[in-house]
């Protein structure tokens, strides 16, 4: 009785394991190609406003929150298909990005003791952070592993992609490098807003309509900083 016992559990072993590799690699299928990181179709939901801080590794604690600059989140795991090959990608792309600009968040869900050996092996200099409680995950969704999603300065959705990023791309750079740059209508509306002669309002009784102007000039700079975004975590 115990051979045959023990021969049924060896038996659902293998296939608990053989089912649990095969949920690994779901995403990262033989014949899936890298593609270079796209943007996604217009009127793409923006996610709600969040204001995340996870756990960094080996140490620390990063602050994550749209607005100010643009935001990279990269949701990867050790275990899948060429992880290894995906993050050293990202990594060399992400020290050539000019200073001040994309800001680039490598985000697992492993525990921390795996991930932190395979992180000091690399030696990476991008910054890895784990979401175990799920708190980056349930405003910026995570489908499948790998995913990523790349937000502009005002938190909008730039791009939102499943699967293997082609890091090295010359579109994918370029896409990185215009984030931050206005659309063109956008643009446009702003030149024709700042060129566009105003009538002037008579001003209170006793006050110029000019010094009427200047003051409420002032008090639109004024409301407009008090509105700014709140400065980002120095972890980034």
């Amino acid at each position: 009785m115990r051979p045959r016992l023990a021969a049924l559990l060896l038996v659902l072993g293998a296939i608990g394991l053989f089912w649990w590799r095969a949920e690994l690699f779901t995403v990262a299928k033989p014949g899936d190609q890298q593609r270079a990181l796209a943007r996604s179709a217009p009127g793409a939901k923006p996610p709600a406003a969040f204001d995340v801080s996870l756990p960094l590794v080996p140490v620390g604690v990063a602050r994550l929150t749209p607005g100010g600059r643009p935001l990279l989140v990269h949701y990867w795991a050790p275990w899948e298909r060429h992880g290894r090959v995906q993050v050293l990608a990202l990594d060399s792309l992400a020290r050539t990005l000019p200073a001040g600009g994309v800001r680039v968040a490598v985000v697992c869900f492993d525990p921390f003791p795996s991930v932190a050996r395979y992180v000091a092996r690399l030696r990476l200099h991008v910054p890895v952070m784990l979401d175990l409680r799920r708190d980056l995950q349930a405003v910026l969704p995570c489908p499948s592993v790998p995913y990523t999603w790349l937000l502009d300065p005002r938190g909008r959705v730039v791009a939102s992609q499943p699967g293997e990023v082609e890091w090295l791309s010359p579109a994918t750079r370029a896409l990185l490098l215009g984030v931050g740059e206005a659309p063109a209508d956008s643009a446009a509306a702003l030149s024709t807003e700042t060129t566009r002669p105003r009538r002037s309002a008579p001003g209170p009784r006793g006050v110029p309509g000019a010094q009427a102007r200047a003051v409420s000039a002032a008090g639109r700079v004024n409301q407009r900083a008090s509105s700014a975004c709140p400065p980002n975590s120095a972890a980034l």
